[in-house]
């Protein structure tokens, strides 16, 4: 499977553009892929850390002189080009896994402290600050100035404004829409930029949030082992279950999940378990979500509304306390088929070194 991946990216790969797709269909030779999408560069920073753990663990055929040198296509052509502060701080972690700490990094943590100097809170939303997070402790373990700086205020800003107290989740904005939703997305960021401030700066309050977000995680997940997609961070409930997404169950959810597999918590080995049956079959369609040959992953089962978008906030104006999970009754749901290119980067991100060959450098 991750061979696969790294095929598809190899495929995928636009070099005179420094780019990977934002949306690949089935058809083509072999695919018919879409650059256009801005949200391609952020895309292709995630898929380049996925590349680098498989370049590192000598999964497929990229070496880390050739993912160096596609970073350092996509610093030129893009890095100055980047709209949001959350792009920046995974490119720093980016950055730094690559080994790139001059000064596109000092340029970038500087703009996070810029940008967290003069916004208040409804300037981000917590994507934003989970990856700045992220980010900025990759750049303190490498004592790049300013870094630390950058993560102690993200995260002081994340426990003042962000975190509902009662349940420990964080909402996904401030401002009064979505105050209180959040989407596993975000909570996952959330979870994995915990867990960084906790090891990094020895945050322990950090820890704290992160050990009850992911015992809370572990009550979201759906019987047949899915990842709700939309949350009410008042009651720590999900509201809404579609779309459940491939890239959750099979990668984005080892975010959080591996590193409390790493500290022995109980339940966490059932539920990857059951996180990656979803994915292999065990789910409400009977699908595997990936294809051969060359490799190809579906990206969710969702549900066949129209205006999808408007019928979930409905949802969630109508969401009461005492909903639980799947009870707007049985869903008319779809395959979506599209595959997106950040999807490969987190499986190989996620797994690469944990299955592939011993790690080279």
């Amino acid at each position: 499977m991750l061979e696969g991946c790294v095929e598809n990216l190899r495929i995928t790969y636009l070099a005179d553009e420094g780019l990977f797709p934002y949306s690949s269909r089935i058809g083509g030779d072999p695919f018919v892929n879409d650059y256009r999408c801005p949200e391609a560069q952020r895309y292709t920073v995630n898929t380049l850390l996925g590349l680098v753990e498989a370049a590192r663990a000598g999964i497929g055929d990229f070496s880390l002189d050739d993912v160096r040198a596609m970073v350092d296509a996509f610093v030129r052509l893009h890095g100055s080009r980047l709209s949001s502060e959350a792009d920046v701080g995974l490119l720093i972690l980016l950055l730094v896994e690559v080994g790139r700490e001059g000064a596109d990094v000092l340029a970038a943590v500087d703009r996070l402290r810029s940008a967290l100097g003069r916004s208040g809170p409804s300037a981000f939303d917590m994507q934003d600050l989970g990856w700045i997070i992220w980010g900025a402790s990759a750049a303190a373990r490498h004592d790049i100035p300013g870094a630390a700086e950058v993560g102690h205020r993200a995260v002081e800003l994340v426990k003042r404004e962000f975190v509902e107290d009662g349940s420990g989740m964080p909402r996904h904005r401030t401002a009064r829409y979505r105050r209180n939703v959040v989407s596993f997305g975000s909570y996952t960021y959330f979870l994995r930029a915990m867990h960084e401030a906790a090891r990094v700066f020895d945050d322990r309050a950090a820890a704290g949030l992160y050990e009850r977000g992911v015992r809370r995680a572990l009550g979201l997940q759906g019987p047949l082992g899915e990842w709700p997609w939309l949350m009410d961070v008042r009651t720590g409930r999900a509201f809404d279950v579609y779309p459940v997404f491939s890239v959750h169950q099979d990668s984005m959810a080892m975010l959080f999940l591996l590193p409390a597999l790493d500290a022995d918590v109980p339940g966490v080995a059932d539920s990857i378990r059951r996180s990656l049956d979803w994915v292999f079959g065990e789910n409400e369609l009977g699908i595997e979500f990936y294809r051969q040959d060359p490799f190809f992953a579906y990206r969710s089962i969702e549900r066949a509304d129209r205006a999808p978008r408007l019928r979930r906030y409905l949802r969630s104006l109508s969401y009461g306390v005492t909903r639980r999970p799947g009870s707007f009754g049985s869903a008319n749901v779809r395959l979506n088929d599209e595959c997106r290119s950040y999807h490969l980067g987190w499986i190989l991100y996620a797994w690469a070194s944990r299955v592939g060959p011993a790690p080279v450098t």
